[in-house]
């Protein structure tokens, strides 16, 4: 039962995040959101409630739930049985950070001296580049196409929290130079960085015909080069395509 209704949550998370046109995503997310928390507090097994607790978090966009996963986090809101484990807790610091709720930074320096584990240091750096500033974007970037942060690891973690669908217009000039460099990525690195690259900075969140077209001219222009990256692009052409079917058709 926990399994089936995991498989059915993720699902409903996913087309929300995906296949619902841009303008109503966050009502849709904060749809889920309350339904989930809504299921949580009558969840009758510790699984269901952890269940429900990730689906809230994952749909917490709009800051009205966003306080609320922050106030469950806190002690300051309690469902009896449930425990918010580190993972969670994490997930939630990074995203206060994206969306600029008041408080994130002190929220991640707590979440670093409880957590000073491996795990820790690579959900910091996460939390780091997930910020909205454009000059912690610059720093990320520069960074990512230079030296690194020390380890594929811990870049591969930095690079995960680059890109948020949410800060489209601070992130514009990475879309033109990511399909820049992408040709000399995969020629130059291994392949370990060179796909976390791919998939961490692959601007998916932009569910449009135009980046198709750019994603598209890659591959017509380096697709018989370079195989490993014309396979991945192919993919990821594939799922932003049906992305992009679905939000028109449900657009009407």
């Amino acid at each position: 039962m926990p399994e089936l209704v995991e498989a059915v949550v993720n699902n409903a998370t996913a087309a929300a995040g995906r296949y619902v046109p841009e303008e109503w995503k966050a009502g849709e997310a904060h749809s889920l959101a309350r339904a989930a928390y809504g299921a949580l507090k009558a969840a009758g097994s510790p699984d269901l409630q952890i269940i429900w607790v990730r689906a809230l978090i994952a749909n917490a966009v709009v800051p009205e739930d966003l306080a609320l996963v922050a106030r469950l986090a806190d002690g300051e809101e309690a469902v009896e049985g449930l425990a918010i484990d580190q993972d969670m807790r994490w997930s939630i610091a990074a995203k206060h950070v994206a969306y600029g709720m008041p408080g994130a930074a002190e929220r991640v320096t707590a979440e670093a001296q409880r957590d000073p584990s491996d795990r820790g240091v690579r959900a910091k750096l996460r939390c780091e580049t997930s910020s909205p500033a454009a000059e912690a974007k610059a720093s990320a970037w520069e960074r990512f196409n230079g030296e690194g942060y020390g380890s594929l690891y811990l870049t591969g973690a930095a690079m995960s929290g680059f890109n948020w669908a949410e800060q489209r217009e601070v992130l514009e000039p990475y879309v033109e130079a990511y399909f820049g460099a992408l040709p000399n990525v995969f020629r130059t690195k291994d392949k370990e960085f060179a796909s976390d690259y791919f998939r961490a900075l692959f601007p998916g969140y932009r569910v449009e015909r135009e980046l198709l077209s750019q994603s598209e001219a890659v591959l017509a222009g380096y697709g018989d080069e370079l195989p490993v990256l014309a396979r991945m692009v192919r993919e990821a052409n594939d799922d932003l395509l049906r992305a992009i079917r679905c939000r028109e058709f449900a657009a009407g």
